[in-house]
């Protein structure tokens, strides 16, 4: 008996190949770096002419942690599903992936479908059958290569912070190149003083976004200005030429996700790092004015900020919310300032309205300018201390004279020492559990026969 072999019939066909190349950066030696990758693939594809070549794929300037935002790549995957590719080579385990998981779970994906991979560094083509084992090991050395990089451009700069370097972001207002610091752009300078200057005269932010907005002046980043973008701008320290380094820094090398800095690390501040747009009397003024505005923080102290004190016990005097409230066809406007905070002795309680209107007054009496309203600024940059009183105001200037000037009340039930006493008693009401007018903060409460206090005026 003869046993002929018969071998199988195989139709010679071309190999469909792709090269995927990446470089981490987009510096020129990295671009350099990627032409040469590409120009070697060509060579070597030149000499197996039973390849064709379907694409050479490029990323350039992405990490290689992180498949999502390798657009090339993805590319790649989704020919290959496809059947538009047979084979991949690429220069190394570290240029496909540096994320051990996604290597090992792409080459399956990959196989599953009939393509296979060959690392021309490492020489494994994981078509052969102990190619994973050694792929699993190569591509967790590449992982490890990963987060020593990582580690050590962490470490770089950190150093550069501690040394008091820069790092140059973008910024409304500035412009820098490669060689220089921050210069400052003088048509965005003027917006941003512009805006500084406003704020500190007490306009709010959306006001202002609007006012820019209707003038056709457009911020850095889009095409409208918001309340926030104002926010942020006002809190930035650039402006002032300082720098807070390492606000933020990279949570890990496989994420690559920017995480606001907590405490966990050290930060820097470098005083004077480059040129000012707005001048430290400014922006300390509106550092201060974003902090008694700061609702968030439990904190509402603007225009007075700590500069009332009780004359009883001398505690600072707190800021209440009386609002929209009508008594004597007098409406409340601004709330009241009074002895409520922690230790006060709560005896004093005066209405910011008539407070306001006897501030004014001194200033007019002193200056011969008279504001509709008071705002922390002028405040600031005149008076030194006021100290209310029961029915009279004793400013002192920052120059060391003295302004007494006397509130005018459409009632004595509104002086000072007589309203902390109704509201005294409406707080007792409250705390003994009768929750009716729960929120008429004793605008005109009056006693009555029985010796209580009763709500005599109405919700404005």
């Amino acid at each position: 008996m003869f046993v002929t072999r018969i071998e199988p019939q195989v139709a010679t066909q071309r190999k469909r190949v792709a090269a995927y190349c990446r470089v981490s950066t987009d510096k020129d030696a990295q671009l350099e770096s990627l032409e040469n990758q590409v120009e070697a693939f060509r060579y070597r594809l030149a000499f197996h002419r039973d390849w064709e070549l379907v694409k050479i794929y490029t990323d350039e300037g992405i990490t290689g942690t992180q498949v999502k935002n390798r657009t090339a790549f993805l590319q790649m995957i989704e020919d290959c599903e496809n059947g538009i590719i047979d084979y991949i080579i690429t220069k190394r385990i570290s240029r496909f992936a540096r994320n051990t998981l996604d290597c090992i779970n792409y080459v399956r994906h990959l196989q599953s479908i009939g393509v296979n991979v060959y690392f021309e560094k490492e020489g494994i083509d994981t078509g052969e059958s102990a190619s994973e084992m050694i792929l699993t090991i190569m591509a967790s050395f590449a992982q490890e290569e990963s987060r020593s990089i990582s580690e050590n451009i962490k470490w770089g700069k950190r150093k550069r912070f501690e040394e008091g370097r820069e790092t140059r972001v973008p910024i409304y207002g500035y412009y820098h190149t490669h060689d220089e610091g921050y210069r400052i752009n003088p048509v965005e300078a003027e917006i941003v003083r512009e805006i500084y200057l406003r704020y500190s005269n007490g306009e709010k932010r959306r006001t202002i976004a609007d006012d820019l907005n209707a003038r056709g002046v457009k911020p850095a980043v889009s095409e409208r200005w918001n309340h926030w973008q104002i926010d942020k701008m006002l809190k930035n320290e650039r402006y002032v030429g300082d720098a807070v380094l390492q606000k933020s820094y990279t949570e890990n090398h496989l994420t690559h996700k920017i995480v606001r800095n907590n405490g966990e690390l050290p930060k820097f501040y470098v005083k004077d790092a480059h040129d000012p747009i707005v001048d430290r009397h400014l922006f300390d003024q509106v550092q201060k004015i974003l902090n008694m505005k700061n609702v968030k923080n439990g904190n509402f102290s603007y225009p007075y900020g700590e500069m009332l004190r009780c004359p009883h016990c001398g505690s600072i005097l707190v800021h209440g919310s009386l609002n929209d409230f009508t008594c004597e066809n007098k409406r409340i406007h601004n709330g009241g300032w009074g002895c409520y905070g922690k230790g006060g002795c709560r005896n004093y309680l005066v209405i910011q309205d008539f407070l306001d209107a006897a501030v004014i007054k001194a200033y007019e009496h002193k200056y011969g300018v008279k504001y509709d309203k008071v705002d922390y600024y002028w405040i600031d940059d005149n008076i030194k201390r006021i100290d209310p009183g029961e029915n009279s105001v004793n400013v002192i200037w920052k120059d060391g004279e003295k302004t007494v000037v006397t509130m005018d009340f459409p009632k004595e039930k509104f002086s000072p020492t007589l309203y902390s006493r109704f509201y005294n008693a409406y707080l007792e009401r409250v705390r003994i559990g009768d929750r009716k007018n729960k929120n008429r903060f004793l605008m005109g409460l009056e006693e009555n026969k029985d010796g209580d206090y009763e709500n005599t005026c109405k919700n404005g």
